[in-house]
């Protein structure tokens, strides 16, 4: 009689195989179909550096730079080393299809029993694999990726095309890409002349180049030579007695010198800038399937002049910072390693119509600190924010004359908010009632406040939001919002500032035009990316007021005597204690922001405002973009404007009333803008 539990427990394993297998035969078909996405195409192709062009065609440097020289063919190739690579690399390469399942099996047992990973399990054709498209990581996706892309590739190329392509691109320590590389950096003559020991000794660097190099550890590279020639005898490509004859060898490496000297010659890697990082990072988004392989054109939109112009300015001025007696913390110059604790800063100048980035500082030194702080820090807006605030309220029925009060916040005055807050202004004192123009020419906190509050928590955070400066939900609703409390991007709060000089449309900032293959075929173009911002009329209003923060009476009034004349908008930026100082503005055509601070947030120095150290960086590559010939005109207006009579109390058309309480003036209201009500409250 059968036992039923026994029949119970082998459906139950059934029904648990089938399942296994589809979910396991699901996950292949995900990941088939991301490696079909990869141009198999480019395992064949020989790599060569990428090169990177400004807006007007200059070469700006390099990317990844990979030189293997002339690739030779695999009869022009030691036997010895292809022989040493498959030993000691993929015993099994010429048996399976680009996966050694055996190899997987038996490297996942070794590594739980030794509790930590002492043994892989790549393939030639997955190391190929990662080669060729740069895929890095150790996650089991990346490894799940990599063996879809490697089944692709035995199933287009030869054996011998993929020994021949990796053989030719692989990595053997300082500089060196390929076997003939190798050969001639390590031992000064061709692959195809390398002895055993020779070969045994270059096949053994390929795990650890740098750790192996026979250059920096002859006795580790003896050590690998050697367990490469016991691994050639246990595959059967060379006898015991040749391995035990050959092991006691010890080839003669020639001096490291000679090779840098060649690879000086023959190199074409940039030095490594914050814009150069950026643009690599961008094109291995754009295009990864050939970012690794190279022969890329990129046409940027930046402008060398100018970039030059912003990393002149920005470090000259801070190190005049630095000289001032007063200044508290460590200099740039006296730098020797670790994080830099020395002054800061990042810039951004961008188009105002095309949102197209002419130049990018994101620090003061890329070799000390790879952070980009105008791209990836984001640092408290401070008063730089409060033109949005007031961006809203004019969209919402305010006025540039309308009074507000500048008398400190009473209590409950702000019922929703949680905590009871207090704010002072910058200068400590108090006012009454002032045309809301002057909360904004005068960066008031206690008039922005309440401007934010005549616009709306939530408005405000929409505006934000939709200005490109973060997601609305990950900000919890305060009134210290109203006076940027809230972090962003030198880039992002620059692009912000260009609607109030295109009328309230935002261009999406970018800085990669196209991308073009090695046969001139367009891989990546750029589109234009636009949506309104703010209406034409609340965009036009903000920037008239903030025209004036850069006139007498205004915190960026020092440049007109700085000797700037073009027609031009802005705000000063200061947060709490001085540890941020920011100045951000527009001109006709350009809109450029500026950023001040420690990585590790402290006081700067005494009386550090953005007017101050922020503003002149600004003006400096602002006249320099004036001399190299971008035109600043005057600003368009909108289509209609009409001179109104409004109640300054109310913001609506004035009626007989407010004539008698002496409310009335004249506002110059854009079309869109007009009150369609009158006063009821006189």
């Amino acid at each position: 009689m059968r036992n039923p539990f026994f029949r119970f427990f082998v459906i139950i394993g059934l029904i648990a195989s089938f399942i296994g297998l589809l979910i396991g035969g699901m996950i292949l078909f995900q990941y088939d179909r991301a490696a079909a996405r990869y141009d198999i195409s480019a395992v064949g192709r020989i790599p060569q550096e990428s090169v990177v062009l400004d807006a007007t065609g200059e070469r700006i440097g390099y990317l990844h730079g990979e030189d293997i020289g002339t690739p030779v063919p695999l009869d022009q190739i030691s036997p010895h080393f292809l022989n040493a690579l498959i030993a000691r690399e993929d015993g099994r390469f010429h048996s399976h299809h680009g996966v050694d399942y055996f190899g997987l099996v038996r490297a996942w047992i070794r590594n739980t029993r030794e509790k930590r990973t002492v043994q892989g399990a790549s393939t030639i054709t997955m190391q190929l694999t990662r080669i060729t498209y740069g895929l890095a990581g150790k996650t089991m996706q990346r490894k799940l990726l990599e063996m879809a892309i490697a089944r692709r590739i035995e199933s287009n190329y030869t054996k011998d095309e993929i020994l021949h392509h990796y053989v030719s691109r692989v990595f053997l320590g300082t500089g060196m890409n390929g076997i003939e590389q190798a050969a001639q950096g390590y031992f000064g003559k061709t692959a195809a002349a390398l002895t055993l020991p020779e070969a045994a000794m270059a096949a053994g660097v390929i795990r650890a180049p740098n750790g192996f190099s026979p250059f920096r550890n002859y006795d580790a590279a003896l050590r690998e030579m050697r367990s490469t020639l016991w691994r050639m005898e246990d595959e059967g490509f060379i006898t015991k007695k040749e391995a035990q004859s050959m092991e006691t060898a010890r080839p003669i490496v020639q001096d490291q010198s000679l090779w840098m000297e060649m690879l000086r010659e023959h190199s074409k890697v940039s030095e490594q800038t914050y814009l150069l990082k950026m643009v690599s990072d961008q094109v291995d988004e754009l295009v990864p399937s050939l970012a690794g392989v190279g022969g890329l054109t990129i046409r940027t939109t930046f402008d060398t002049r100018l970039q030059s112009a912003a990393e002149r300015a920005l470090g000259n001025h801070l190190t005049q910072i630095e000289a001032q007696a007063d200044y508290p913390h460590p200099k740039a110059a006296a730098h020797e390693s670790g994080d830099p604790a020395y002054l800061q800063a990042a810039t951004v100048v961008l188009e105002n119509y095309t949102g197209a980035m002419r130049a990018m500082v994101g620090g003061r030194d890329f070799s000390e600190s790879g952070f980009n702080r105008a791209t990836q820090a984001r640092r408290p807006m401070g008063s730089i924010f409060k033109p949005l605030v007031y961006g809203t309220a004019f969209e919402r029925g305010l006025f540039p004359g309308q009074w507000i009060s500048d008398a400190a916040i009473g209590e409950d005055e702000i019922p929703w908010a949680k905590n009871e807050w207090n704010p002072g202004n910058s200068d400590g004192v108090f006012g009454g009632m002032l045309p809301a123009s002057q909360g904004l020419i005068r960066s008031r906190n206690t008039m922005t406040i309440r401007v934010g509050e005549w616009a709306g928590i939530n408005n405000v955070l929409a505006m934000m939001e939709h200005a490109g400066l973060g997601d609305r939900r990950e900000q919890e609703p305060s009134p210290t919002v109203y006076i940027g409390t809230t972090g962003a991007n030198v880039r992002d709060v620059t692009s912000a500032f260009s609607v109030f000089a295109t009328g309230g449309i935002r261009h999406e900032p970018y800085f990669i035009e196209n991308i073009e293959d090695r046969d001139g075929t367009v891989l990546f173009a750029h589109a234009d990316a636009n949506y309104r911002v703010l209406s034409t009329g609340a965009a036009w209003l903000t920037s008239n007021i903030l025209k004036q923060v850069m006139q007498a009476g205004g915190t960026a009034a020092s440049i007109r005597e700085m000797g700037f004349t073009a027609p031009a908008g802005g705000k000063t930026g200061t947060t709490n204690d001085f540890y941020d100082a920011w100045f951000v503005g527009y001109t006709s055509r350009l809109s450029g922001g500026v950023w001040l601070g420690l990585d590790q947030p402290e006081t700067i120095m005494k009386g550090a405002y953005g007017g101050r150290i922020a503003l002149p960086i600004w003006k400096e590559i602002m006249s320099e973009a004036g001399n190299i010939g971008y035109e600043f005109s005057d600003f368009a207006e909108p289509e209609e404007v009409i001179s109104m009579e409004l109640c300054r109390e109310s913001g609506l058309l004035a009626g007989d009333d407010c004539r008698s309480t002496e409310t009335v003036y004249v506002e110059e209201v854009p079309h869109d803008l007009i009150p369609r009500k009158f006063c009821k409250k006189h």
